[in-house]
């Protein structure tokens, strides 16, 4: 233990020297000095953070509207809140960055260990942001760097203590100790949650992609020789030992990847871009000779001008000197090109871009509990691998926080590390009105034909307050709304509770307990409830309250658009309404409201169990009113729907047809979770006969499926047919996982982007859940914790996509709250992760100086504020920009990530 914590005090003083040449100023500082190869020095450092402001309250309000800066106690505020008597002030980016040019000069390092600097590489990313007006008021977002500077030296660099220095003193000299069974190898990338003994999968991997290097910077180990790894403890004696195998090289093609091809395309980051001067009847003229070639694939960028940051891919069909013309284009090319427009040399690679090696260690069956770490001789070693029997465990907790801290209605206490006042709680502050809309037609649900936003506006809206009961369940990020969706949280984690021995129930988790959060009677004796039962009754018992006299359940509350930036939920200003019951919504209730009723009365909590269970029934009977006559149903939506002119173009009976079919489909996971209630076989009929008429798995079929099968009397061949369904699909999911360069729990047939291949969808990973259930297959649990690994760490990143969990987690993820507030965000937030550039190429992100990551112009410190490599150089998996405005990898949902992620730890703690 004392080599680790000698190693750690070297990388403080290591960090502190960085620091220590101007006391009291905020400059760029060294934070790590890690080895990425036995010739490569790899150093992190950072731009200074921003000053964070806060919110205050006014003695009155202010005149000015909503969003707007103004004069308070010498700096700047926002005016924020309903009643527009806070100012939310503004945070301090930095003044001060790091040389880029000057640290990129190769003739500028003095030896390091006796090894000359032969080249230098930089991969420049934001992992910080605030909230602060421009000249001109417009409220900015701005952004900090990290720089990963990557020193090639001459040759291996020998052990010992050695000293960078930076070209003209641009940072203080910085001294680190190079022992490869003490420094950590940054291009391991190891779980950072751990493992238990017995695991199934241990498994780690070894990658680096070097910036603007050769071969596209794609780094292939086995030519220093490395061929293996070892583990070993905390005192540096080996205990493991394993061989590297080559999982993925960067022209390895990646079937199932979710995007347009198996390989992606990239600009080349080390050849120049070529300025555009004009296009003319499909032919390209350039400023300068272009040197490209017949044959060869490019990427044309800025064709439209400063606010294009889309990329488009071509091949040069023929070339002269300064002219070319291109063929096999990847979209529509202009009539013209704008100023700014450029060419650029581009290849096809992987998701990775560079050789990834798997360090399987699976077959090492610790024989104590302790912390270890991978090592690769001549490089370095992991990050500790912690070995405990509670690793699963601590795992869900800090997932099930995550859930605690999206708790709508109630003030967040600070139990887990973070405090917010009570939000959306219907009184003097705030008034929830009701709308017309339903749900299942807001562009808020699958198929909805209604922008959500039209619901808060003249002839949708009503003059109804909702009552007082309307608060609860969780809010998502960008958004404060608490949509009908979210109850696949409540199933995911009553199947997890189903699936644990009861000697593994997790208790004592922290979560607030029924009685003490709810107000409803039947829920003071229930204690003694396993935690799971209890967070499933808080999201719960928010619908149970939306549910009109007639049974039918409203399909959630939202506000009547997104969150003004710098304004908490808990001042929200914007009007509030609660959608109109919808039938769609309440088969959704109903099926799991069913499943709690179910598990309650097996915990002989009767009077719980009843609530649930007539609450169910009253759902599902407004669902079938709903479903045998939805002209009468959507009377009053029809009537505002027609004065609205909403079916002009597409009549209300092609809309109906579809809402129906949508409506079936969540009718039979209703009727089936009745049927496990009830035992009434007239529920389960209509699940057979759907059955049989041809049904797959996904979602809350799956759900029917499962509820059909664990029902009392199920026919045995449907049941039969179920349980290879389950075996069947759940085995195209794990084969998947062997085509990627890291394995997620992502379908091959699910598309990439929000969220997709990063935390495990709420249908994979119930579908693999209950196929191990079936068939114990050990593949199925050791693809759930490869998943779980890689989003703890074992990532080309080497990055938690989890606020609160590892060694180093996402710290800037779209959370609005502690974003207004000014605070750290709180633990547990899973975000959706990687997403292609193409995916997110937006000009008001990648645009001027005004955008938060600029790619065009200088002003507004917009040089210090620019990605490098360019974005499209960067392969996919070393594109994760920490950023909220980057929407796709930084928002999440409650049911798309967080719960998930508590599931899934749940379920590998039960085995």
């Amino acid at each position: 233990m004392l080599n680790w914590l000698r190693c750690g005090l070297l990388l403080v003083l290591a960090v502190l020297s960085a620091g220590a040449a101007v006391a009291g100023t905020r400059t760029a500082q060294v934070m790590e000095v890690s080895m990425a190869a036995p010739d490569i020095v790899h150093v992190e450092i950072r731009d200074p953070e921003f000053l964070r402001g806060g919110i205050v309250k006014l003695d009155g309000p202010r005149p000015e509207p909503n969003g707007t800066w103004v004069r308070h106690e010498g700096g700047r505020g926002l005016v924020i809140g309903p009643a527009r008597d806070h100012l939310r002030l503004a945070d301090t980016p930095p003044d001060t960055f790091l040389d880029r040019a000057r640290v990129d000069e190769v003739q500028g390092y003095g030896q390091v260990g006796g090894r000359n600097v032969v080249s230098v590489h930089r991969k420049s990313m934001p992992y910080d942001s605030g909230l602060f007006p421009a000249s001109n008021g417009d409220t900015r977002a701005g952004a900090s760097f990290r720089h990963d500077i990557y020193l090639k030296l001459d040759g291996p660099l020998p052990s010992g203590s050695h000293v960078i220095g930076w070209p003209g003193a641009v940072l203080p000299d910085t001294t680190f100790d190079f022992d490869d069974r003490k420094i950590r190898a940054s291009s391991v990338h190891v779980t950072q949650n751990g493992h238990r003994r017995g695991d199934l999968a241990k498994t780690a991997y070894l990658s680096l992609w070097l910036p603007g290097g050769p071969h596209h910077g794609a780094v292939d180990f086995r030519e220093y020789g490395i061929d293996g790894f070892e583990v070993i403890d905390a005192s540096g004696q080996q205990v493991f030992a394993g061989p590297l195998r080559l999982r993925s090289g960067p022209d390895t093609p990646e079937p199932g990847n979710g995007l347009a091809h198996e390989l992606m395309e990239y600009t080349d980051a080390a050849a120049p871009r070529m300025a555009l001067s004009g296009l003319l009847d499909g032919t390209f003229t350039t400023r300068q000779p272009h040197g490209f070639q017949p044959g060869q694939r490019i990427a044309l960028e800025r064709l439209d001008g400063d606010q294009d940051a889309g990329a488009m891919f071509a091949t040069v069909e023929t070339a002269m000197s300064t002219s070319f013309t291109v063929t096999d284009v990847e979209g529509e090319l202009p009539g013209r090109v704008e100023q700014g427009a450029t060419a650029t040399a581009a290849h096809r690679a992987s998701r990775a871009g560079t050789f990834v090696f798997e360090l399987d260690y699976s077959a090492w069956v610790p024989e104590h509990n302790g912390t270890y770490r991978l090592r690769i001789p001549g490089i370095g070693v992991s990050d500790a691998v912690t070995i405990a029997d509670d690793v699963w465990e601590k795992a869900a907790r800090n997932s099930l926080a995550g859930l605690y801290h999206h708790r709508s209605g109630i003030p967040l206490d600070g139990r887990f590390g973070y405090s917010r006042p009570a939000a959306f709680r219907p009184g003097p502050g705030l008034t929830i009105l009701e709308t017309r809309l339903p749900l299942a037609w807001s562009s808020e649900f699958d198929g909805g034909f209604v922008p959500f936003e039209e619901a808060a506006k003249p002839g949708w809206v009503t003059d109804r307050q909702a009552p007082d009961s309307y608060w609860g369940g969780y809010m998502d990020a960008g958004d404060w709304d608490r949509r009908i969706q979210h109850v696949e949280v409540s199933s995911l984690l009553l199947d997890a509770y189903e699936f644990t021995p009861q000697e593994r129930q997790l208790r004592g988790s922290g979560l607030p307990k029924s009685s003490e959060v709810l107000e409803e009677p039947a829920f003071r004796q229930t204690d003694a409830l396993p935690d799971l039962v209890h967070e499933a009754i808080w999201l719960l018992d928010f619908f149970r309250r939306l549910q009109a006299p007639d049974g039918s359940v409203r399909g959630g509350i939202e506000s009547a658009g997104h969150p003004l930036r710098g304004e908490p939920s808990f001042l929200e200003h914007q009007t509030v309404f609660a959608y109109a019951p919808d039938h769609v919504s309440s088969y959704k209730y109903a099926a799991v409201a069913a499943r709690l009723a179910k598990i309650l009365k097996d915990l002989d909590a009767d009077e719980p169990a009843a609530l649930f269970s007539d609450s169910a029934r009253a759902a599902w009977a407004a669902g079938e009113r709903g479903f045998a006559d939805p002209d009468a149903y959507y009377a009053e939506a029809l009537k505002a729907g027609d004065e609205a002119g909403i079916f002009r173009e597409v009549p209300w009976s092609q809309r109906r047809q579809q809402l129906q079919r949508t409506a079936g489909e969540y009718r039979i996971a209703a009727a089936a979770a009745l049927l496990r209630l009830t035992g009434d076989a007239a529920y389960g009929a209509i699940f057979e006969d759907r059955w049989r008429e041809g049904l797959d798995l996904y979602a809350h079929k799956g759900d029917a499926a499962w509820d059909y099968l664990r029902s009392d009397k199920p026919d045995e061949t449907i049941a039969a047919a179920i349980r290879e369904a389950f075996l069947r699909k759940a085995q195209v999911v794990v084969d998947a996982q062997k085509q990627f360069a890291y394995p997620s729990l992502k379908h091959p047939a699910a598309p990439s982007g929000w969220g997709q291949g990063g935390a495990p969808a709420y249908s994979e990973l119930q579908l693999l859940m209950r196929a191990h259930q079936i068939g114990h297959d050990p593949e199925i649990l050791k693809a759930m914790e490869r998943a779980h690994h890689v989003m703890l760490g074992a990532n080309q990143l080497g990055l938690s996509l989890i606020t609160g969990g590892g060694v180093r987690s996402v710290g800037n993820p779209l959370h609005e709250d502690h974003l207004a507030m000014g605070v750290e965000p709180p633990a547990g937030i899973t975000i959706y992760g990687w997403a292609s550039q193409a995916q997110t190429a937006h000009g008001w992100i990648f645009g001027p100086p005004w955008s938060p990551l600029p790619e065009v112009g200088t002003a507004e410190n917009a040089m210090h504020r620019r990605i490098e490599p360019p974005r499209f150089s960067i392969p996919y998996f070393e594109y994760l920009v920490e950023h909220p405005a980057l929407v796709m990898q930084q928002e999440y949902t409650v049911h798309q990530s967080i719960g998930p992620m508590a599931a899934l730890a749940l379920y590998l703690n039960a085995q």
